[in-house]
């Protein structure tokens, strides 16, 4: 259905980011135009020779088409469309990503036009619904992995994570430039970012439409689910190492120091392996995971350790005197708890950057 209306709709730039596209781009860019868009603006993400003949026809309608000669990625394409209006649209109020395989509705990105024009200072996120039956099955999936790690790694309680529609604040959207990854990587990025750069964030509800099964999406489950996680399973592998250590020196020193010591052999083996664990850990989180160069990093990290391990030998020891059995089995799960908890202080804390 077309829309119309009576506001010259021009504080935000509309972005489109397109890599082999389809009539839909063509429909969904004149239906903005006809909603009162004033500015659209389309990058051709070095899509295939066959596709020209879309473009040429959104060329009629959109304020430019800018072209990669090659595809980089959306992540890419985005940081190009945004480069642009920065440069050409310095007084706008900022800039609404639209997908190009028309699962955002004119009537959507109006919304969150409205949205933008009442919190200009805010990221407005288009949230779909993901209770429907109707919803595939990957996309239900992604959604709800990828909500739990934003919520354990930057404590973002969001409804959609992988939405592609959003209004973005100018001043913010200039520093995006510099968020790493060129893929779909960049949309998780750039949460965090803004997690970084406390720009509040405003979800508002919009339609969940899939076409075909999400048959156009060019998201690559393998390849990009990795550069989406990347940073979290190198923290998760780092933990693991570190885990095993701590566990494996710990086993070690109750078997070593069991004949002499009662009890107290638990403390000591928790302590001991606790220092080699963490001193493997930080070392690796600090130079490969979080690629952080904060100077108070390690005094804020060995106070953490410092605490972590005061927990640790306590329950354990606590829970042995208890039991007086099991050394091994009760330190796995006291350790499973603190790792999820030491993960977030971590990346909240430590090593933010």
């Amino acid at each position: 259905m077309q829309m119309h209306s009576l506001k010259r709709l021009d504080e935000y730039i509309v972005l489109i980011p397109a890599y082999n596209p389809d009539q839909a781009l063509v429909t969904l860019v004149r239906e903005l135009k006809e909603t009162g868009f004033v500015y659209v603006i389309v990058v051709n993400d070095g899509s295939v020779e066959t596709s020209r003949h879309v473009f040429d026809e959104v060329g009629k309608w959109v304020t430019t088409v800018l072209v990669h000669e090659r595809n980089q990625g959306k992540g890419a394409a985005l940081k190009t469309g945004i480069r642009h209006v920065v440069q050409h649209f310095p007084k706008s109020t900022g800039v609404i990503t639209v997908d190009a395989d028309g699962q955002h509705l004119p009537a959507d990105v109006l919304k969150l036009y409205e949205e933008g024009v009442r919190w200009p200072h805010h990221l407005i996120m288009g949230c779909r619904d993901f209770s429907g039956s109707d919803i595939p099955f990957r996309s239900r999936f992604g959604n709800q992995m990828t909500r739990g790690v934003m919520l354990l790694g930057s404590g973002l309680r969001l409804k959609d994570t992988q939405t592609g529609l959003r209004a973005i604040p100018l001043r913010y959207a200039e520093q995006l430039l510099d968020v790493p990854g060129n893929r779909y990587e960049f949309e998780m990025n750039m949460l965090t970012f803004t997690k970084r750069l406390q720009v509040p964030i405003h979800q508002t509800p919009i339609q969940t439409v899939y076409v075909a099964e999400n048959a156009s999406s060019h998201f690559r489950p393998v390849i990009d689910s990795i550069l989406i996680y990347r940073m979290f399973l190198a923290y998760s592998l780092s933990s693991i190492a570190s885990f095993v250590l701590d566990v494996g020196v710990y086993a070690l020193f109750v078997y070593l120091l069991n004949p002499w010591f009662e009890t107290t052999h638990v403390l000591i083996a928790t302590v001991v392996a606790r220092i080699l664990s963490s001193l493997f850990n930080y070392f690796v989180n600090r130079k490969i995971v979080f690629h952080s160069k904060a100077k108070r990093a390690m005094p804020k990290y060995f106070g953490l350790v410092g605490l972590q391990m005061a927990l640790s030998a306590g329950l354990v020891y606590a829970l042995f005197y208890v039991i007086r059995d099991g050394e091994v089995w009760i330190k796995v799960v006291v350790d499973s708890f603190l790792f999820v908890v030491s993960y977030y202080v971590q990346k909240k804390w430590v090593f933010k950057r």
